[in-house]
C-alpha cells in the first residue's frame, strides 16, 4: 500500500507543485515576477545570487528530463553546463546578462544553456 502512495505522489508531484506554488502566490497578495537580469546582476548579493542562478539551472534541467524522459542526457548536458565548468561559466553569465539587462533571467540563461545542450 505504501508503494502505490508513493507512486501516485510521484507522478502528480509536478502537478502538486505548480498548486502550491500558485496557492504560495496568492496567499503573499502579489504577483510572482522573475527576476530581470539587472535585479541579478545589481541587486542580489553574491549568496543570493548563485542560488537563485542555480535553481533557475536545476529548473531547467528538471523541465528538460521531463521533455526527454526517459533520457537524461539533455539533463545531465545542463547540469554539466553550469555545475563542470566553474568560474568561467559565472563569467560568460554575468557578460551575457549584462548585455540584456531589461530582459528574464531565466529567459537569458535558457538561450545559453540551448546553445550548448540543444532544445
Amino acid at each position: 500500500m505504501l508503494g502505490k502512495n508513493a507512486v501516485k505522489l510521484t507522478t502528480y508531484s509536478p502537478i502538486s507543485a505548480m498548486i502550491l506554488a500558485g496557492g504560495m502566490t496568492l496567499s503573499s497578495g502579489g504577483q510572482a515576477q522573475a527576476l530581470t537580469a539587472d535585479e541579478v546582476i545589481n541587486n542580489l548579493p553574491v549568496e543570493q545570487k548563485g542560488a537563485y542562478i542555480a535553481g533557475l539551472v536545476d529548473g531547467l534541467a528538471y523541465a528538460r528530463w521531463l521533455s526527454d524522459r526517459p533520457d537524461d542526457a539533455g539533463m545531465r548536458c545542463v547540469h554539466g553546463w553550469f555545475y563542470g565548468s566553474g568560474n568561467e561559466k559565472w563569467a560568460q553569465i554575468e557578460q551575457w546578462f549584462s548585455r540584456h539587462l531589461d530582459k528574464p533571467a531565466d529567459a537569458l540563461l535558457h538561450v545559453l544553456i540551448k546553445k550548448e545542450c540543444g532544445d
